[in-house]
């Protein structure tokens, strides 16, 4: 299977607490990616700061230099931008997206609990579309190679197994463009609540000078069985970049609270 040029899970509220850098972007221009070092839609806060975050509903397009491709308009799009030290190499960034065994430490805000919740129980990674055909972590090599990379995941909101497919769209010594999307429905119960290649990400990480890296985040929720809580998938896209970034999930305050 190839993974085409779209984007790691999923996954209105108007007013956040003043500390925390989120806009609501409904109904404004579409988010600008990051292209040729140019400033990207969100901006980048700096390093040690949560991330800008910005949402659209119903958002019709995306600039071309974007690695999703809309072709209708679609429920929920959220960007976060943000940077952080990083002294490795592209490949040790290209590892900690390939250990999927360590998507099970994810920590994020429940708002609907109002607490810090797991929000995956089980990841492994995959030879092929079998859900049981499990194998070790991906390594760097592998991620960067650009094949198509399977693995499964269960987490705390839907019911089962769902499986997943990621790829290197784009990687050199100082740049990395990540794509993901589900492969498998996503339930909750007789709910279909995402359907296949539904939910789908892309991540743009680049080094700005040294140790000094940036990472963009967009995600695109096509259509969903259930209605969709901004809040609740900010969240969860904060998760994913925290484990990216190397920051404690569980960092107060949290970014939609």
């Amino acid at each position: 299977m190839n993974l085409p040029q779209i984007g790691r899970l999923p996954a209105a509220a108007l007013a956040f607490i003043a500390c925390v850098n989120v806009a609501s972007a409904q109904n404004a221009a579409p988010p600008e990616c990051p292209s040729d070092g140019s400033m990207p839609s969100p901006a980048f806060a700096d390093i040690g700061k949560p991330p800008s975050v910005a949402f659209w509903s119903n958002l019709a397009s995306l600039p071309g230099n974007c690695a999703i491709s809309l072709k209708a308009p679609v429920e929920l799009t959220i960007a976060l931008a943000g940077s952080f030290i990083h002294t490795g190499t592209v490949e040790d960034i290209a590892a900690r997206l390939g250990a999927i065994s360590n998507t099970r430490d994810i920590l994020y805000w429940s708002v609907s609990d109002e607490s810090w919740r797991k929000l995956i129980s089980e990841a492994v990674a995959l030879d092929s579309t079998n859900p049981k055909d499990s194998r070790s972590d991906f390594s760097g090599q592998e991620v960067l190679s650009g094949q198509t990379l399977y693995f499964s995941q269960n987490d705390t909101s839907s019911w089962g197994t769902n499986l997943y497919a990621s790829k290197v769209l784009e990687s050199s010594a100082d740049h990395l463009v990540f794509a993901s999307q589900n492969s498998s429905p996503i339930r909750l119960g007789p709910v279909t609540i995402f359907k296949p290649e539904e939910a789908q990400s892309v991540l743009y990480i680049n080094r700005l000078k040294d140790t000094s890296w940036t990472v963009f985040s967009l995600s695109v929720i096509k259509k969903s069985g259930l209605p969709m809580r901004e809040k609740s998938l900010i969240n969860r896209q904060v998760a994913f970049y925290r484990l990216l970034t190397g920051e404690r999930f569980d960092k107060e305050p949290p970014v939609a609270p």
